[in-house]
């Protein structure tokens, strides 16, 4: 073998990992481009949480929302009894300002910015993706179905800094695809811990998210988001779950 060829076949196999890192990242962006909610969907999504404040009080709150998605935009629907569950609650905390409001809490999480998502998911994924660095790839099983996992490192956000003095952060981007390429599942993860004035500050946040396709579309079949704080030494925490079950579709839709 020509001694010159050594090098070149060497730099070559070098360059292989590289190259099939960026493949597996252009790959996942050019399916997201493709996954465009083009046709209508309609679905309820169901809502639960629990959280647990700095006295170690807990509430729980559950509620169910319809949701239409098409060319005139995103329509949530909120029932006459949902929204006097949410009424009787403002009465009553208004007599009492220790009474817990968690169908309300709930329903303010309810706007459109969070529920676009499940409908739609393909775009929010391909901006998650602007501005991470892939750290690792590899083959595994997902739900006992062959899977192959992409982890990104997320950087901190610029106005994080601003607000309080960073000790430590950690940010994390899992996406799981199938054979196909298409994601089935994802996973956000931060941890934040830093100092305001002489206030220590802690954060954590983890959403888990199942995904599916249904008809052009990328869909979050459910989403889990464990949150936990603590704010110069008093902690609390929530879980909140959505799950969105698509309405069969209509004959000639």
């Amino acid at each position: 073998m020509s001694s010159r060829l050594i090098p070149v076949m060497l730099f070559a196999a070098l360059a292989l990992p590289a190259l099939a890192r960026a493949d597996a990242v252009a790959d996942l962006r050019a399916t997201l481009d493709r996954l465009q909610a083009m046709q209508p969907l309609t679905a309820s999504v169901k809502v639960s949480s629990t959280a647990r404040d700095e006295d170690g009080k807990t509430s729980q709150a559950q509620l169910q929302v319809s949701v239409a998605s098409g060319g005139d935009g995103l329509h949530i629907g909120f029932s006459p009894e949902l929204l006097q569950r949410a009424s009787s609650e403002a009465v009553a905390n208004a007599k009492n300002k220790d009474v817990p409001t968690p169908i309300e809490d709930l329903l303010g999480k309810l706007s459109p910015v969070n529920v676009q998502p499940m409908v739609d998911y393909a775009p929010v994924l391909r901006r998650q993706l602007d501005g991470v660095t892939l750290a690792s790839q590899r083959d595994e099983t997902l739900g006992g179905k062959p899977a192959h996992l992409l982890v990104f490192d997320v950087p901190l956000p610029a106005s994080a800094s601003k607000q309080m003095t960073i000790k430590q952060y950690t940010g994390q981007l899992k996406v799981w695809t199938g054979p196909d390429g298409v994601p089935v599942a994802v996973q956000n993860a931060i941890e934040v811990k830093g100092r305001k004035l002489l206030i220590s500050i802690e954060f954590g946040n983890t959403t888990d998210y199942q995904l599916a396709v249904i008809g052009t579309r990328l869909v979050v079949l459910s989403r889990r988001t464990e949150e936990t704080h603590s704010v110069f030494g008093k902690a609390g925490s929530s879980v909140t779950e959505a799950t969105l079950t698509a309405s069969p579709a209509r004959p000639g839709a």
